[in-house]
């Protein structure tokens, strides 16, 4: 069933990259080759090693732990199907992007809490890179998936789906999850649509689309967020932009493009994918 999950998902990036290249959304130093590489490291990765790694860790934890518990919410989704579907992207949706906050808040004062954010910084760095220092690079969309291979082992909201997973809701867990990934990808394909209705000579079609910027999250607010500069700690969310507005105080409009996307790499980021999947600075923890 969950690779049914990722191939969708991989699908709709694939044919999103095939546009993003005939269109020339890669070329003249907006994608590098370390871009091209990692994404395909953390997409196997993710598909082949994480995701499965996280699915028998939920299932053996549930059959040591709480036994009784498998499949045992399943009536839910008989009974209740739509509901149960909206509480599960919200719930997932508020658990994202609270950990995705704390990947990006300021230090934490009390020393554990510090020690645990920064694994979580670690974590989530290679996601804010764009093509190399000169700052050409943009967002496209195969960083959908481009983490640090230590992210989606902390993420609470991975967890959270595998839970609901055991615990019987199949069907939730498929479509909730498909839904919700083919949106975050969709924020990361170098296209701006919104722009359009943000900027309409009309003031109701504008007026409309920014109501909406404060319930959903679109592309150029999802593009501002991997911006260089005073946005790169706004728009935490991929879908329900409502909890940047009401919850996070995180919430950021704009009505036109980034003029700068990613962040500064170091020498070993900028030159190897390698170190930028796999290394740990100790030096930052703590």
């Amino acid at each position: 069933m969950d690779k049914y999950v990722s191939l969708s998902v991989i699908a709709f990036i694939a044919l999103a990259s095939l546009w993003e290249f005939l269109a020339g959304r890669n070329s003249n130093g907006k994608k590098s080759k370390e871009d091209w590489g990692i994404a395909v490291l953390a997409s196997v990765s993710l598909a082949a090693v994480q995701r499965p790694a996280l699915v028998f860790a939920t299932a053996w934890l549930g059959s040591v732990l709480v036994p009784q518990f498998e499949g045992g919410l399943a009536w839910l989704q008989e009974v209740y199907f739509w509901p149960v579907l909206i509480a599960y992207i919200c719930i997932e949706e508020l658990i994202h992007g609270g950990a995705h906050w704390f990947s990006h808040a300021r230090r934490m004062r009390w020393k554990p809490l510090l020690y645990l954010q920064q694994f979580f910084k670690i974590g989530h760095r290679p996601h804010h890179f764009s093509g190399t220092n000169e700052g050409k690079g943009e967002i496209t969309v195969t960083q959908t998936f481009v983490e640090h291979w230590l992210f989606w082992f902390i993420m609470p909201n991975f967890w959270f789906q595998f839970i609901c997973l055991y615990l019987g809701l199949t069907e939730i867990f498929l479509y909730g999850t498909v839904f919700k990934g083919l949106w975050a990808a969709h924020n990361h394909v170098n296209w701006n649509y919104d722009l359009y209705f943000l900027n309409h000579r009309w003031a109701w079609v504008r007026k409309t689309m920014y109501a909406l910027c404060h319930v959903l999250t679109f592309p150029t607010q999802h593009h501002h967020h991997h911006a260089r500069g005073k946005n790169s700690a706004k728009n935490m969310c991929n879908l329900l932009s409502i909890y940047d507005w009401l919850l996070f105080g995180t919430l950021a409009i704009e009505n036109s493009r980034p003029t700068q996307y990613g962040w500064k790499q170091s020498p070993q980021e900028e030159h190897s994918i390698w170190y930028r999947y796999f290394a740990i600075d100790t030096k930052k923890l703590g």
